[in-house]
């Protein structure tokens, strides 16, 4: 209970510093407790692979590509796991792409998920901040991809990354620049080929490399199917498959 209350508190402090109408989330809910168990699993074994026995560390881990390499996708799936093995967990939309109908086909629990939205990179960082140092997630989720306008500072985010440390919390950042950031742990996100029936994609295979953490190096493919009319299915209530792409494929004129 003290959790749930820690992370009601500094929901509401945020509210009053940046407005009512900065915490959002995929569906109407009312006020769900923060339980207790943090989970390190991904739910995605190649990512987990890569991160060995200990799975996500406390501090900060970095998800760096293109658009379409599937960070998007390992990130919804690592939010998921923690829901499912009983920990809390937050997004901070600062790229304001959040789309809920493709979380919800990961596993994610919208109803106890808060989405907080940033006007800029600054207040993203002073949103996480705060939240850090409430102590109200397991897992937060700074997406800081595709934003525009001045670059993030590094040595914000390594300040994130001690505050993390200390609180036992794992921050996950979306990153699709070349910030030089001294990460826990950094994976970098490749799609080397699709997946194809006849002339049909169904998805598309990406290389997850190790840039840093106890095992740099180490690498992993993860395949990442598109669900066809995954979103109407969503709405009927039957998901035909159990990934889809987190974004739009992009055709490269290659097989």
């Amino acid at each position: 209970m003290a959790e749930s209350a820690a992370r009601i508190e500094a929901l509401t402090r945020l509210q009053q510093r940046w407005g009512a109408g900065i915490i959002r989330r995929g569906v109407e809910v009312g006020d769900a407790g923060l339980r207790v168990a943090p989970a390190r699993a991904t739910g995605v074994a190649a990512f987990d692979a890569l991160l060995g026995r200990r799975g996500l560390p406390d501090g900060i881990t970095l998800l760096r590509g293109a658009l379409g390499s599937g960070r998007t996708t390992l990130a919804l799936r690592a939010l998921a796991a923690t829901q499912a093995a009983g920990g809390a967990a937050a997004w901070i939309d600062a790229s304001h792409s959040f789309d809920p109908l493709e979380a919800a086909t990961r596993g994610v629990a919208l109803r106890e998920l808060p989405i907080l939205v940033p006007l800029h990179t600054s207040e993203a960082i002073e949103m996480a901040g705060a939240l850090l140092a409430a102590d109200a997630a397991d897992l937060l989720v700074l997406d800081l991809s595709l934003v525009r306008g001045p670059a993030v500072r590094s040595d914000a985010l390594e300040r994130l990354a001690a505050r993390a440390r200390r609180a036992g919390t794992s921050l996950m950042v979306l990153l699709d620049d070349a910030v030089a950031v001294h990460a826990d742990a950094a994976v970098s996100c490749a799609v080397v080929s699709w997946l194809r029936v006849g002339g049909d994609v169904l998805g598309r295979r990406v290389l997850l490399t190790l840039t840093a953490g106890p095992r740099t190096g180490a690498s992993g493919v993860v395949d990442v199917y598109e669900g066809r009319n995954a979103r109407a299915d969503l709405r009927i209530g039957r998901l035909l498959v159990e990934e889809v792409a987190c974004a739009p494929l992009r055709s490269t004129g290659q097989h």
